[in-house]
């Protein structure tokens, strides 16, 4: 049988704010991963795996052809993997409003794999292009991984705030931060 006793106190609900503020001083965790969620993965998601899927930009890219064609499979790929991590948004932010932690590890999950897929599947047409302009391919990696570690800052304080019991229904009220809106 697992223990279910928080690890504060009843005392230690009220009192002083104990828990993260995402990016120093914006809002606490918890609003971060629900915005994240919101604005990047079901927002953002849902837009370019409709963009992706109808081909906008592949000629953006570049005007040699093969790289077109790499983006263009690239894109099409991504159109599956952006739609399906709109939908697991929509779970993490149910996770986020219920204090679930698995559901907050699958968020920082489908961004990990959404990260590592993108670069993947748009490897072909870096290294094309590369070719072509010589430049170079690591500028092409750190965009994304800077992202995706920016993407999941909340996620992993959040979640490690509910494990701790920082962050539970009772705490709220105490942990409840938001710098741009004061609600």
């Amino acid at each position: 049988m697992v223990d279910q006793t928080p690890l504060i106190s009843r005392e230690g609900i009220s009192g002083p704010k104990i828990g993260h503020s995402c990016c120093g001083c914006c809002c606490d965790t918890r609003r971060a991963v629900i915005l994240v969620q919101i604005i990047f993965q079901i927002i953002l998601g849902t837009i370019s795996a409709i963009l992706y899927s109808e081909g906008r930009f592949y000629n953006d890219w570049s005007d040699y052809p093969r790289v077109i064609n790499d983006v263009g499979d690239a894109y099409r790929k991504l159109a599956i993997v952006v739609g399906v991590g709109a939908g697991v948004g929509l779970f993490v932010i149910f996770g986020a409003v219920t204090y679930k932690a698995p559901l907050i590890y699958l968020g920082i999950v489908m961004i990990l794999v959404e990260n590592a897929l993108s670069i993947a599947f748009l490897w072909p047409a870096i290294q094309d292009q590369q070719e072509k302009t010589g430049g170079a391919i690591w500028v092409s990696l750190i965009g994304p991984i800077v992202w995706m570690l920016i993407l999941i800052y909340p996620h992993i304080v959040f979640a490690s705030e509910i494990k701790r019991g920082i962050m539970s229904p009772e705490t709220y009220e105490r942990e409840k931060q938001c710098g741009c809106c004061n609600v």
